[in-house]
């Protein structure tokens, strides 16, 4: 109903019934020829179409919440007016009715929080059920260009609320920081996490202030003219700004980020420095580039991103001239190969003095 009633493309289509969803979702599949993907702990199908369109199905239900941040306990049987009541926000709790007649159902009125442009959220507690309601309050604000009703600002800043944030799993905070992320005015965003003391509530040790949200602003603008595509994490990075090793290592572990998203987050204190000396290295990514530029003032900015297009640091020795000038093959002369990329990187020799500094390395001190 809100993108209906904004005009907007529509991205998804969401049924509810007031009954079983899931033997629904089943027979609609068979209908349309659709593949159904079944969630039985929530009473939800998904059916793919064959056009690779997506329509979620749901049975009506009630939520109740353990303890703060915790996943709901789900009962069905619920009338709409109930499921409607469990949602984020008034302008997602909104349906349209299609049998047996036709009607709008807006028991909280979403339809005027619309036309206000307004994000609200339902009742007091809704933060301290579901703490990542704050950040899909800053997404829906970002994205329609709303703002968010100072009530619902006073309860998601909440100190209760930002402490039920530490209750919330890693997957879902880092999905919650993505998906705003992924979106455009990341620098809003940014600004208006800050404002409502989620930047905190994620990490103590992340920066706040305009700095940080200018530097998520400048990243955005920046990604439009440098090769290379950026992701969610450029952006990561641009907020945390100048942090050290412990701090970057806590985000890190607070998002649950693995594999080679949480190799760069964990080394990038050690990346941002080494790039904010225009030391370019073959491994760099778009993301840390763009990120690192983001930091430095303009002339520094402009010495890294014209030393990023020549391309990275690459020695112009090899193995073979080390062998050649006397030093014996084996694993000493790729360590003194390491060790000059590494000089190169750290702007401590120039390329003319590359072959003197690996002789000496590879043949130590006599």
């Amino acid at each position: 109903m809100r993108d209906l009633d904004l005009e907007r493309p529509v991205r998804d289509v969401d049924l509810v019934v007031e009954g079983d969803g899931i033997a629904f979702a089943r027979e609609l599949s068979a209908r349309l020829e659709a593949a159904v993907r079944e969630h039985a702990r929530f009473g939800t199908a998904t059916l793919t179409l064959g056009n690779g369109g997506m329509i979620d199905v749901a049975s009506t239900r009630r939520e109740a919440y353990a303890f703060p941040g915790a996943l709901p306990t789900v009962t069905a049987g619920a009338s709409i007016a109930e499921d409607l009541a469990r949602r984020d926000f008034t302008i997602n709790a909104m349906a349209l009715g299609l049998w047996p007649q036709r009607r709008r159902i807006d028991p909280f009125g979403g339809r005027e929080d619309l036309a206000r442009g307004r994000v609200r959220a339902l009742h007091a507690r809704s933060f301290l059920d579901d703490p990542t309601r704050g950040f899909r309050a800053v997404r829906y604000a970002n994205r329609l260009g709303f703002r968010i009703d100072p009530a619902t600002r006073r309860e998601i800043a909440a100190a209760p609320a930002l402490r039920a944030l530490g209750r919330v799993s890693g997957d879902r905070m880092r999905r919650e920081i993505r998906l705003i992320f992924e979106e455009p005015r990341r620098g809003r965003a940014a600004a208006q996490l800050d404002a409502l003391g989620l930047a905190r509530g994620l990490d103590a040790s992340l920066p706040t202030g305009r700095p940080a949200a200018s530097r998520v602003a400048r990243a955005e603008a920046l990604a439009v003219g440098i090769a290379g595509e950026t992701s969610w994490l450029c952006y990561l990075l641009a907020w945390m700004g100048p942090t050290d090793e412990a701090g970057a290592g806590r985000v890190a572990d607070r998002l649950s980020l693995a594999g080679a998203e949480g190799r760069i987050l964990r080394h990038w204190p050690e990346t941002a420095r080494r790039l904010s000396g225009a030391q370019v290295a073959t491994g760099d990514t778009t993301d840390e580039l763009t990120a690192a530029a983001a930091a430095l003032p303009p002339a520094r900015r402009r010495a890294l991103l014209e030393r990023a297009a020549r391309g990275a640091i690459r020695l112009g020795i090899r193995g073979a001239d080390l062998v050649a000038a006397g030093v014996a093959a084996g694993p000493a002369v790729g360590a003194a190969l390491a060790r000059t990329l590494d000089a190169r990187r750290e702007g401590r020799i120039a390329e003319r003095d590359e072959l003197a500094f690996a002789l000496a390395a590879a043949r130590g001190p006599r």
